[in-house]
């Protein structure tokens, strides 16, 4: 009798007749990985989305701000102007707040900033604020020199001061906006 054939590696010899081992079972996951898993992708969506809603707000000139009022309601959205001489230091719904008037291209409108306003603010130095219109007038309005005084005002709490190289000294004339003209 002949001695049988591998088929594997085509010799003859004795056949190897060992079990295999069988494949390795999964194992369950954890119930702990797939909440820390969950925890990880909710993070990522969240930030994701913070991050793009707040790319998505709208970036006005003051004077394109006051036209699209009607469209911009009660919604957040950046805008930029030049601060006018005169500013009022007081409170709204308990925080301190400084009151002024922002211009571009002879277009005013009051602003009532939420908090400490930006470390290089002063009248004459453009800034970047965020906020909503609001209807009605700031507190203070009064004592300012060259208010809108329109029936709707910005109420801000966030704010940038743009800077650049040009520097005025403290006798240097700011231009008037929108004040007798």
């Amino acid at each position: 009798m002949a001695e049988p054939v591998d088929e594997e590696s085509g010799e003859a010899g004795p056949l190897d007749l060992t079990p295999q081992a069988s494949r390795p079972q999964r194992r369950a996951r954890k119930p702990f990985s797939i909440v820390v898993l969950l925890a990880v992708v909710a993070a990522v969506v969240f930030v994701l989305l913070r991050t793009l809603g707040d790319a998505s707000l709208f970036f006005y000139e003051v004077d394109e701000a006051v036209s699209a009022r009607a469209e911009l309601g009660t919604e957040r959205f950046r805008v930029v102007g030049t601060p006018q001489p005169g500013l009022v230091e007081t409170s709204l719904d308990g925080q301190a707040a400084v009151v002024f008037t922002l211009c571009v291209a002879d277009v005013l409108a009051d602003v009532a900033h939420l908090g400490d306003p930006a470390e290089l603010f002063q009248p004459g130095v453009p800034v970047v604020l965020q906020g909503s219109w609001v209807s009605g007038d700031p507190p203070g309005i009064e004592n300012l020199s060259a208010a809108a005084e329109d029936g709707w005002y910005l109420r801000t709490d966030h704010m940038v001061v743009k800077h650049d190289n040009d520097y005025r000294g403290d006798d240097a004339e700011l231009e008037s906006c929108g004040v007798g003209s």
